[in-house]
């Protein structure tokens, strides 16, 4: 079920990304739009993506951008030149997202085996800034802390990072 959600939220996207976010409602559910980010082309910094448009619906924009992000670019956003480590692998792969005190919490199933490179230096720095860019655009969202089945210790140890304190 949530696969065939995503996938219907995918295809929404894709077609109403054109339309504004107020022409986009549906009862008291809203569509806004966000950006998810992503690398293009080859060479360029780790770090260095780019954002992409998608809608969501309201009101949770945060759950809704990160579920975009985790689809990946689209086919033809992909023919486009965009990248990264996410796409329909790791799809459904959220469980959950809060946000308190401007943390947001982002809770994952664990996907290391579907994208095993993210691990070195650059795939961490990558993968992260994919992440970080995606959540952070929220105003309400200061800083995030990601963890792998209610993990922060085994998202963090995959990467080779420490995982960071919290309020």
């Amino acid at each position: 079920m949530r696969r065939a959600s995503a996938v219907v939220l995918v295809a929404a996207v894709a077609l109403g990304a054109a339309a504004s976010p107020q022409a986009a409602t549906q009862g008291t559910t809203k569509a806004q739009a966000v950006s998810i980010y992503a690398p293009r082309g080859a060479g360029s910094s780790c770090a260095r993506v780019l954002p992409l448009k998608r809608l969501v619906l309201t009101p949770a924009v945060l759950k809704g951008a990160v579920q975009a992000l985790l689809a990946g670019p689209t086919k033809t956003e992909r023919a486009r030149g965009y990248g990264g480590w996410f796409s329909a692998r790791t799809a459904d792969d959220l469980r959950s997202v809060r946000i308190a005190h401007g943390v947001a919490y982002i809770d994952f199933r664990t996907f290391a085996h579907d994208i095993p490179n993210a691990s070195s230096s650059c795939g961490s720095a990558l993968l992260l800034a994919q992440l970080d860019r995606t959540v952070k655009q929220f105003s309400t969202v200061q800083s995030a802390v990601y963890s792998f089945d209610g993990s922060r210790g085994a998202f963090y140890a995959w990467l080779q990072r420490e995982a960071p304190a919290t309020r």
